[in-house]
């Protein structure tokens, strides 16, 4: 009985890790509304949400004070096959970003709140793969005294709150470096229960549980502008180290205790960028994101059979061109390509690590002069991903942005 529950907990104790688009494994980059409609921040040098994209380009910025805020609405569809029987989620999720810089001609601080990993909820209403494995094996192994599923559910969701404080120093008009830390508090719940049935009366198995960790990590940059029209952005951040604690609520088998803990660290990356002006109207920009979770920590229970370190390390590659209507009006389009590096057996059931393609779209307008709004729209696609056993993960996210900076003079 204790191995089936294995495959029922495999999926919970994990979940959450992934739930929003195009990024690693576990981390994502869906932090701003320039962000939303580019999807190639790495060289930015133009808004305050390059604090956490190319803090080093923000020397490039004119002197003062910003604030910048922005919303992104998900819609998402995630789905399990099994047998030709789809099992779906579509709950959306709503992410804030909040950045703030002060700029002066030779240095800069600035902060951030950003949302680095997880991010959303999944509702499975009719189970998954994880419910439906319960189940299965539950009446396989009851020696006939359960035949039928009544019932089968799961909920899930993980936030991880990013903190960021840091500062940048501008050498000369060509290099400009910064360095800063980065708090996450990160928490983990998750919910479900299957329902059988038979000779024997209704049994429901379920469980419900949170983790939580926090911990610090660091970052560093370096910007090089060879000429007025040529940017180049790099930033390295390191592993953030988290240990969860349990906390268990419902545990109809003693798979997780009270107060047991895993450590699970927040990869490191490294950002490339590459911004070049064509014309006084035409801009183009290239980003290529790193993330190194094969130097990352991550625990596995014991008897789980699935091992993430086959995985990774997974990477993100965009490009974007903004074009300038007027002086007041901006157009943008980007193109990413994600690739997880995982195999489908060892995806999350509830909200599986697909390499995708990802178009996006936007306008930066000006509405007086030193307060913009960015509007943007993106779409993810998927790429299928069939397991050993013939189980087909599939997901799309279709999602909205919106923007707003404020420069103080």
């Amino acid at each position: 009985m204790k191995k089936l529950m294995v495959v029922f907990a495999v999926g919970l104790i994990f979940s959450g890790a992934s739930l929003l688009f195009a990024g690693g494994i576990d981390n994502k980059q869906n932090f701003s509304a320039e962000y939303l409609r580019t999807f190639s921040r790495n060289a930015a040098t133009d808004a305050a949400d390059a604090t956490v994209y190319n803090p080093a380009g923000v020397m490039k910025m004119e002197n003062g004070a910003y604030v910048n805020l922005a919303i992104f609405h998900a819609l998402k569809d995630y789905s399990n096959t099994i047998g030709g029987t789809e099992y779906e989620s579509d709950a959306p999720s709503t992410i804030p970003g909040l950045f703030g810089l002060y700029k002066t001609d030779k240095w800069a601080a600035f902060a951030a709140f950003t949302i680095p990993c997880g991010g959303g909820k999944v509702e499975y209403d009719q189970g998954n793969a994880t419910t439906f494995a319960l189940a299965s094996q539950i009446i396989a192994g009851s020696g006939g005294f359960f035949s039928a599923i009544d019932s089968q559910k799961l909920e899930a969701d993980s936030f991880y709150y990013g903190y960021t404080l840091g500062g940048a120093y501008e050498f000369n008009d060509m290099i400009s470096v910064s360095l800063g830390v980065r708090y996450i508090d990160a928490s983990k719940e998750a919910k479900g229960s299957a329902t059988v049935s038979g000779l024997a009366p209704a049994t429901t198995y379920a469980i419900d549980y949170e983790e939580t960790a926090d911990g610090w990590g660091g970052f560093v940059g370096v910007n090089i502008a060879p000429t007025p029209d040529l940017n180049i952005g790099i930033r390295y951040e390191t592993d953030t180290k988290l240990d969860f604690e349990a906390d268990v609520k419902k545990m109809d088998v003693p798979l997780i205790t009270q107060g047991e803990k895993l450590r699970r660290d927040l990869p490191g990356l490294l950002g490339l960028g590459v911004g070049y002006t064509i014309t006084p109207k035409v801009r183009v920009e290239a980003s290529y994101t790193y993330y190194l979770e094969k130097n990352a920590t991550w625990e596995d229970r014991a008897s789980t059979t699935r091992d993430e370190s086959k995985g990774g390390n997974s990477y993100d590659l965009a490009v974007a061109l903004t074009y300038t209507f007027s002086p007041k009006l901006k157009g943008s389009v980007g193109y990413m390509l994600t690739n997880t590096g995982i195999s489908p057996d060892e995806m999350l059931p509830e909200a599986p690590e697909l390499d995708a393609q990802t178009v996006c779209g936007g306008l930066l307008y000006e509405v007086i002069p030193d307060l913009n709004l960015n509007f943007a729209l993106m779409h993810s696609f998927y790429e299928e991903g069939t397991t050993s056993s013939g189980i087909v993960y599939d997901k799309a996210i279709t999602g909205f942005g919106f923007g707003i900076q404020y420069k103080f003079k």
